[in-house]
């Protein structure tokens, strides 16, 4: 869900009640200071769900800013937060929430759960301020209603053992909190960097059996692997008073099960929220195929404001990993199990019923997880499941590139003569004042000699020789295509997959101008050419191209003479023939490649191992450069292929592979290989680089 803070106080404003929504678990929140500003993240971001607003907003108040963009996200719900008596605007106020200040993010927590859970603004949201602001004789809030299943304000904490005030290594243990086969969960503060961890310790006795301390050790290497939001991540594993220990992320929350047993109620949203969490963990194992434990009702993790996240069930044992209808069966036969049967859960119980038959309605959990984000936006056609998983996936990229190109459609038609021209000057100055850089020359080929290298987990692989572009495509290479199309329409079906949608436009998502808008704004290829700054980050023409699908790939490398690298190809390339895991070796180095071991989701931040927030352009990182000089296969954005292969998340139907790293993910290794993607998906960490066979060969 993307919400957007709008509100001009500063520091005591949206920035900080933005930092204190994402330690809640809203990742997706932007942060405007002013009208203009909020309009430009809409266009950056394609749209906006949840706009928090101050009424008291300038150029545009809050009002004309919500009316302006309603216009075109009419699903756009709106809460404005204000000091101020407003009731004078009591008819503007009709339909949005209405939360005074100073706001409790835990307060707005419940609301935007709600509207996820719900898609409604729940009546009656006038809160009192903070409690550790409110005057201590502010009358009760009796408009607020209460909340179905509320948890107590903290985790349960266990009787203490004889770890409790104990020091293991920089870990100072403050409580019992759980328990696992052969050990328990402790609740302590790592004193290094002062924050607090959940601490899984296996007791002396089991680490006394090597086999159970082996085993709890091995877990670990696949509980680090676990990257995704849904699970909680694994910080570092040590050993202290001779037994072995791991630390992951805090969250404060109670078990399920002993949620439930102490007489907790599941509502509506949450048992959504359980749902989607569970769905969106076990799609991760499915996708990844690391093992894992059975999940259960005491490893789903219930916190304040009922958030919910997923204990790390990763593990190393052959067989306990299931594939995706086995993962579905399992989860619908939990979740019927503790999602009560009451008319406010009955959609949730309905959903569950549904896993337990996967290839009657859902052919994998990327199908299930889209049906699913398409009921909650009541857009989910009522035969959905009547589509096989590659025609669903196809349909909903589609439909929300449409849905993309409508939401930018937002005119600003409200600002007065005096505040337009001030505006447009300020545009001019931000975006016209011209950095220019020339497209410079970066489209060598670097030619392969014939033989065999290691591929993969090691098996020998031989292949002719081939040509491969040193450097990845550009924006400025790209646009000489696009203009190529612009000018030769009745050329470029020549160039085109057979297999290509029709009608479909090679335009990157974000590349073109908002003609459409009042003043229009620069798409992408307009800030690398003038600017030099994209979302706070350096661009100019001489970056990677992004936010192109598998055609636009296969199109311009046909249009050059050329083809995509076959995933070997690429590999070979990138590894040379000794098969390291990097360009430069077997030891990772994040300073050599533009990865995101450094990216910060504030986007004024990062940068401090790479040298970049995002991309670079790509000759910049010459550390990332492979046995062969080819450049840039570590890191900067991932590359589409010319390879083929059956996809987990498409019941088998096969997918363009995706090789190499990207500025967002710290995954850097060479091995890398991507199949979740389809050949329409695109990313703003998503390029290619083009391939040929030498002069001669047939």
């Amino acid at each position: 869900m993307k919400i957007l803070l709008a509100d001009g106080e500063g520091a005591t404003g949206a920035g900080t009640l933005a930092a204190d929504l994402a330690s809640l678990g809203w990742t997706d929140c932007g942060v405007a200071r002013t009208s203009d500003a909020a309009i430009e993240w809409i266009n950056q971001n394609a749209g906006c769900d949840v706009l928090i607003c101050d009424p008291f907003l300038r150029p545009l108040n809050g009002f004309q800013l919500r009316d302006s963009i309603e216009k075109h996200l009419p699903g756009l719900k709106t809460i404005f937060l204000s000091s101020h008596d407003l009731a004078p605007h009591a008819k503007d106020l009709e339909g949005c929430g209405f939360l005074k200040k100073p706001v409790a993010a835990t307060d707005l927590d419940r609301i935007l759960r709600h509207i996820n859970g719900c898609g409604l603004i729940p009546a009656g949201i006038a809160l009192r301020p903070a409690p550790d602001t409110a005057p201590h004789d502010a009358a009760p809030d009796v408009s607020r209603p209460p909340m179905a299943g509320a948890l107590p304000p903290k985790e349960i904490d266990l009787p203490p053992d004889a770890l409790v005030g104990k020091s293991i290594n920089h870990y100072i243990v403050e409580a019992r909190v759980g328990a696992f086969a052969g050990g328990s969960i402790y609740r302590a503060r790592q004193t290094n960097i002062d924050r607090l961890v959940r601490l899984y310790c296996l007791s002396p006795q089991a680490a006394s059996d090597e086999a159970v301390a082996a085993q709890f050790v091995a877990d670990i290497s696949v509980k680090a692997k676990s990257d995704c939001p849904q699970i909680l991540p694994v910080y570092e594993a040590g050993e202290a008073l001779g037994a072995p220990f791991y630390s992951c992320e805090y969250f404060p929350g109670l078990p399920l099960r002993q949620y439930l047993d102490n007489g907790g109620e599941i509502d509506g949203p949450t048992a959504m929220g359980i749902l989607k969490t569970c769905s969106l963990a076990l799609s991760f194992f499915s996708r990844t195929k690391l093992t894992h434990d059975p999940l259960t009702a005491d490893d789903i993790l219930l916190g304040p404001s009922n958030r919910i996240r997923i204990a790390n069930i990763g593990c190393q044992k052959a067989g306990r990993h299931s594939d995706a209808s086995g993962g579905m069966r399992s989860l619908g036969n939990l979740l019927l199990e503790i999602i009560p049967d009451k008319p406010e859960t009955q959609e949730s119980r309905d959903l569950a019923a549904q896993l337990l038959e996967p290839a009657s309605f859902h052919s994998s959990w990327m199908v299930f997880l889209d049906s699913l984000n398409l009921r909650e936006s009541n857009n989910a056609p009522v035969d959905s499941y009547k589509l096989d998983a590659r025609e669903q996936t196809a349909a909903k990229i589609l439909e929300e590139s449409k849905r993309r190109q409508k939401r930018t459609l937002i005119i600003n038609s409200a600002v007065s003569a005096a505040v337009l021209a001030a505006f447009l000057l300020g545009i001019y100055l931000a975006f016209f004042r011209t950095n220019a850089q020339p497209v410079r020359q970066l489209d060598n080929l670097v030619e392969i000699p014939s033989g065999t290298f290691t591929y993969q987990d090691g098996r020998q692989v031989e292949l002719p020789a081939f040509l491969i572009s040193q450097y990845e495509v550009t924006i400025g290479q790209y646009a000489e295509f696009l203009d190529f199309i612009e000018k030769n329409p009745g050329q470029v079906e020549a160039f085109e997959h057979p297999k290509q949608p029709a009608n479909k436009s090679h335009v990157p998502v974000g590349w073109a101008d908002m003609k459409d808008l009042t003043p229009p704004m620069p798409g992408y290829y307009k800030r690398a050419k003038t600017s030099g700054r994209y979302q706070e980050a350096v661009l100019d023409v001489n970056s990677p191209v992004f936010g192109v699908d598998w055609f636009d790939a296969y199109a311009y490398a046909s249009w050059k003479g050329r083809r995509l690298p076959t995933e070997e190809e690429w590999e070979k390339a990138a590894r040379g023939t000794d098969g390291f895991l990097y360009p430069w070796g077997n030891e990772p180095d994040p300073s050599r490649a533009n990865t995101g071991s450094d990216l910060d989701p504030d986007p004024k931040k990062g940068g401090n191992k790479d040298g970049f927030k995002r991309w670079n352009t790509v000759d910049a990182k010459k550390g990332d450069r492979s046995p062969f000089n080819v450049v840039g296969m570590c890191g900067n954005v991932s590359e589409w292929t010319g390879s083929l292969a059956p996809s987990p998340e498409l019941g088998g139907d096969k997918v363009p592979v995706i090789r190499g790293g990207n500025w967002k993910n710290p995954d850097a290794m060479l091995t890398r290989r991507i199949l979740k993607f389809m050949d329409l998906q695109q990313d703003d960490a998503l390029g290619f680089r083009t391939a040929s066979d030498p002069p001669g060969l047939p």
